[in-house]
């Protein structure tokens, strides 16, 4: 069971790394946001069937809300990738634990606490950097598709604790349903126009940044706390813009930078905060 506890947060750093490949890989394929949802979604639900050793799973509304949830979750992410930098695209997708407060004080009538309403505050403060930084840019629309994404989100995440939710069943319903998209695949003009580059790439997407992210992440948080895994889960928004620097030279805005940081120092405070007070009412 120790073992289990200390490999449990490697598997998620593991996952978190995985998918901090998205935005360079996004970059780097000419084809618009829906063809590249399509084929990489299509592709990590075979690899996640072939990890689970079995391509059934069992149909629940909690299970379906999660997983049109994660489906529009990655539609929204590709699409903002192609209309905005990376980095404001995964950074803005990071505002989910607001919408998380925000879902639970509409739908479950929980009280926002003084730390949910902190984290608020310094999350749509940071987030309205990123929009005032880009009002000459033209990215306004990107930003706001991002946030988007984060809201999907955030109801992936709800949606996980309503009763007869299955996250694995949902990752895998999520991923099969990519083939919904196939119709936006074969409209692309772009999609044999650039020689066998793209589609190397796409199958490293489907393989390892979004199958094995989704396979590790999911084995991690068996034994690791939400808040924990939430935490290590930022290494994602942190290496994301890295990657797509080092590769294609896309460098953020000044204000985008500030508003990040302070998007991400918010989140990862509270989580801190709510991992330390969970911990005392479990020992007390």
């Amino acid at each position: 069971m120790k073992k289990q506890q200390t490999t449990g947060p490697l598997w998620i750093v593991l996952g978190a790394v995985f998918w901090s490949f998205g935005g360079v890989c996004a970059k780097l394929i000419p084809w618009s946001g829906l063809t590249i949802s399509a084929l990489r979604g299509i592709i990590a639900a075979i690899v996640i069937g072939l990890y689970r050793r079995s391509f059934r799973f069992k149909l629940t509304k909690s299970t379906l809300a999660a997983a049109v949830a994660l489906n529009l979750t990655t539609i929204l992410f590709m699409m903002a990738n192609k209309m905005t930098t990376a980095a404001n695209a995964i950074v803005l997708q990071y505002t989910s634990p607001v919408f998380i407060i925000l879902l639970s004080a509409i739908f479950l009538k929980e009280k926002p606490k003084k730390r949910d309403i902190m984290a608020v505050v310094g999350t749509l403060f940071g987030v309205s950097l990123f929009f005032l930084d880009q009002l000459k840019g033209g990215n306004a629309l990107g930003n706001f598709v991002a946030i988007l994404s984060g809201l999907a989100f955030a109801c992936v995440f709800f949606s996980y604790k309503l009763p007869g939710a299955n996250p694995m069943d949902a990752t895998f319903l999520g991923n099969v349903m990519s083939l919904l998209l196939l119709p936006f695949v074969f409209l692309d003009s772009q999609l044999f126009a650039h020689g066998v580059t793209p589609w190397l790439v796409i199958l490293f997407m489907g393989v390892f940044q979004l199958g094995f992210g989704y396979i590790l992440f999911s084995k991690g948080i068996q034994h690791t706390s939400a808040t924990t895994g939430s935490i290590l889960a930022t290494i994602e928004p942190i290496l994301n813009p890295i990657w797509v620097f080092l590769v294609v030279g896309e460098q953020p805005k000044p204000l985008s930078l500030v508003g990040g940081a302070i998007v991400l120092t918010t989140i990862v405070i509270y989580n801190v905060i709510l991992t330390r007070q969970n911990y005392r009412l479990k020992t007390t």
